[in-house]
């Protein structure tokens, strides 16, 4: 059965934006918003695959439609993963930070950390579930770096963790990178590329 066109599983403009020009090229993309106002899902999962599947299979089972959700953040080796699927209650009680309380907790628990271990990556795990809910696909991808020993020069607003994610190729932190950069070395845009041989290999479109 060919996929005649994919929701994508997100209401946010950026994550919109972004999975439209890496795959738009391939198959006719919406956003889920563009059919209707759904309720979002419960995202309890434990890992980015777990909260990948829920909102793809949560969406699809509503839309009757091919859906592809992602799930990823922010894992620092030292801390043992974290913030991971915490995302932004990673402060004490599990209080959700604002983006400086974010960066500023982080850097202080890596202050005594020397810089060969302030190994991060920027995880994104993607998931593709058919109307029933069944997986058709998934893949996983990092963006490797080191966490800065302070914040670089741009903030992005909601994406914190951006400004101390510094990749030492570029010499630049992910908030810095241009957008022919982005496209070079985007994570998701390898997942992408691996998706677009996915559906010609399963002359799913």
């Amino acid at each position: 059965m060919k996929i005649k066109r994919l929701v994508l599983g997100t209401t946010n403009p950026g994550k919109l934006s972004e999975w439209k020009e890496i795959l738009g090229d391939t198959i006719d993309l919406v956003g889920i918003s563009e059919l209707g106002l759904y309720p979002e899902p419960n995202e309890s999962g434990k890992t980015f695959e777990e909260n990948a599947r829920i909102k793809a299979r949560h969406y699809a089972s509503l839309s009757g439609e091919y859906v592809l959700s992602e799930d990823g953040g922010y894992e620092v080796d030292a801390l043992g993963g974290a913030p991971g699927v915490k995302s932004r209650r990673i402060l004490p009680g599990d209080k959700e930070g604002t983006d400086q309380e974010l960066i500023d907790y982080v850097l202080k628990k890596l202050k005594n950390t020397p810089k060969e271990k302030r190994t991060v990556s920027l995880t994104c795990s993607v998931c593709v579930s058919d109307p029933k809910g069944n997986i058709v696909y998934e893949d996983k991808e990092k963006f490797k770096g080191i966490v800065s020993s302070k914040p670089g020069p741009i903030l992005i607003p909601g994406y914190p963790f951006r400004t101390i994610h510094f990749i030492p190729s570029l010499g630049k932190t992910y908030a810095e990178i241009t957008h022919e950069e982005h496209k070079k070395f985007s994570h998701k845009r390898k997942i992408a590329e691996r998706f677009k041989l996915f559906l010609v290999d399963k002359k799913l479109n």
